[in-house]
This record gives structure tokens, sequence and C-alpha cells, in this order.
């Protein structure tokens, strides 16, 4: 953390790399209620609190999740994400603003689905820059009935990065991931926002190429360099690609789709399979972010997409309700050598991502049944 403080206080921002978004994200929506927050909340990473003495400063807000492509390893795309389609509406947005833009830093306006198919996006993004938060989302960028006009109102509204996932140089190639997508659609509307931008004297929104690392693209990686540079996005990031939570350990399904350069098997399920976990660190997640579904509730994490895991709902609940309650103080306890007597058992006693700690950790069989 001082590091990051140092560095916004010095002014250095790099080439636009991850660090440089998040410290520009600092240097645009910081406050002094809100560096102290972040420090609370490092130092209970830190300490491995069971109680977060900070609150989240990073919020996935999924505006919908509906996708318009069918891509194999995303439960939206194989219909298996056991959870409701829905479109987050500006009002239920709007009751998640106002309870987390004290401490908000980057809201992340998409998870399980594509949220430019969500009709109030725009007005979304500009409740979010008028609250004093910086705004992040990631799309296909298949906008084949939106038009140009809609991705100039996008350059307009405010928005400070988009992601475009984009992983491959040949139709072919795209298409064996991202079913039913079309490249020249992705590449002129990539182009029109970098044309606009350019136009109107803008720096953002910050334009990142995703490409997702598989065995079946790794070859074209010298050409997406070649048309990035071309181009002219803010960044390209070769990405390792990852596999569903419910596959998280399928050593033949990461065979089949995961590549053969080291450098991008950092979701490789053989780790796993070798030492029961693939990071040895505690998790973050339970520290830093909140996951917010579309009508309010709370995942664990970005990873976890059941409707039956989810650990309480922001709309009807205030922050600090949802942030310290059983469900998040059980999941922490699995990674904090303090004792503690969970109340509910969580879905985080089976994630395979991350190390647990928590030898002290056990659910009390009185409360348990009681539930």
């Amino acid at each position: 953390m001082s590091n990051m403080v140092s560095n916004l206080l010095l002014g250095r921002l790099p080439s636009y790399t991850r660090k440089a978004r998040h410290l520009d994200l600092l240097r645009r929506y910081a406050r002094p209620r809100k560096l102290a927050n972040i420090a609370w909340a490092e130092w209970s990473l830190a300490r491995g609190d069971v109680i977060a003495r900070g609150f989240p400063y990073v919020y996935t807000v999924d505006t919908g999740n509906a996708c318009n492509l069918r891509c194999p390893l995303c439960p939206t795309g194989t219909r298996e994400l056991q959870r409701p389609t829905e479109l987050m509406r500006l009002a239920t947005f709007e009751t998640i603003l106002e309870k987390i833009k004290p401490y908000a830093i980057e809201v992340i306006l998409h998870n399980w689905g594509e949220p430019f198919l969500n009709p109030e996006i725009l007005d979304i993004i500009r409740a979010a820059r008028d609250g004093g938060v910086g705004t992040t989302l990631s799309s296909n960028l298949n906008l084949v009935h939106r038009g140009d006009d809609f991705l100039r109102e996008v350059v307009d509204s405010g928005l400070h990065h988009m992601t475009v996932s984009l992983d491959g140089t040949t139709q072919e190639v795209y298409e064996t991931y991202r079913r039913g997508g079309s490249l020249d659609q992705v590449f002129h509307n990539m182009r029109t926002i970098l044309d606009y931008r350019r136009a109107m004297r803008r720096s953002t929104p910050k334009i990142e190429w995703q490409f997702l690392v598989f065995k079946h693209n790794q070859h074209q990686m010298d050409d997406a360099r070649r048309i990035a540079e071309e181009i002219g996005v803010d960044r390209l990031r070769f990405s390792s690609a990852g596999l569903p939570f419910d596959e998280l350990g399928n050593v033949e399904l990461g065979k089949q789709w995961l590549p053969d350069l080291p450098d991008y098997q950092s979701y490789d399920p053989r780790k796993i399979e070798q030492k029961g976990y693939m990071h040895d660190e505690r998790c973050f997640y339970l520290y830093r972010g909140m996951t917010i579904n579309p009508a309010g509730q709370v995942a664990p994490c970005c990873v976890v997409h059941h409707s039956q895991y989810d650990f309480g709902n922001l709309v009807t609940h205030d922050l600090a309700e949802v942030w310290n309650n059983p469900h998040y103080r059980a999941s922490r306890a699995l990674f904090s050598k303090k004792p503690h007597v969970a109340e509910v058992e969580t879905v985080c006693g089976r994630c395979p991502l991350f190390k647990y700690e928590g030898a002290a950790c056990s659910v009390d069989e009185t409360i348990q049944s009681a539930h």
C-alpha cells in the first residue's frame, strides 16, 4: 500500500498496464476516507482477520447475466449459470451505489454477461461517474444492432476502462471459443471507438484488448501484437484462460483447452491435482472486493455463479450487515489462524483456488442443524 500511495503522490504512471490502470483510478477517485479504508482492508488481509476492519474498495456489479455469444467454458454460454437471467435496472444500481460509493474506487460493470445488452448501461456508467467512482467493463463488442452512434455515446459516457475480449486474428480461430461472434464486427467497433476518442481528444475509455490464450490460438499471438499496434489500443493483454468453478480441477478439460505455454497456465488444474489448491496465498476476494449480481445478490467472488451460494443481498441490507455476516466470517476463517467457531458452511470451504490456513475453523453443529 505504501508503494501504491507513493507512486500516486509522485505522479508515476508508465505505459498503460493493469497496475497503471489501478493507480489512475486511485488518482482520480480516491479521497482521504477511501484511502484510509483501503489501508484498513489491506491490514485485515495481511492479518487474516475474520471480521474485516475495512470495507471492499473494488466492486463487481453484474449489470446483466445474458450474453449474445456461446463460449464453451462460460456457464452463461453453456446455459449452466444456475441463476435467473436478468438485467440490472438503473434504480437497483443507484440503490447499491449509495451504499458503496463512500469506499469504492472502482466498479466493474460485468461478470456473467455482455454489459452492452443492458439498455440502461450508459445511464449506469454516468451514475457511477457522478457518484465519484471509476468504471470498468469487459465486452465481446459484437454489437450488431447498436451502431456507431452508440459507440460514440460510450466514449462520451465517462467510462474509464473497457476490456475487449478478442481471442484470435482470423474468424475461424476466433469463433472456436467466441461462438456466434464476428471478428470483423469487433475490429470495426474497436476502431470506431478509438477513432472517435482521438477526434474528441479524450484519453478514456482506455481500450485493453484481452486475448485469452488457448491451445487453438497460441500461434496467433504475434499477429495480435501487430494488429494491436496498427489499431492503437492502449494495451494488448495475453491472459490465461480459466475453467468454470465446478470444473476447476478437471485435468482432461484443461488438456483440451489450455495452451502449451507455461506463462499462460495460471489456472492449470494439474496444480490442484498435485497440491490440492492452486495459489499459495490467502483469498483476497474476501477482503478487497464484493461481487453483486443483477438483483443485488452478493456472491463470495466473481468465480462462483450459483445462486444457492449467495452471501446476502445489498439491495435489502446495508453494506456493513452483509460484509461481516456469518457467511463472510466463516469464509475468512478458512484463511485465518485465529480461532473461530463458524455458524454456517459456505462454498468457500470447497474452493480449490487458495490455500487454507484455518485449522481452528469449525462449524457449530447445534447452530448448523438449526439452519
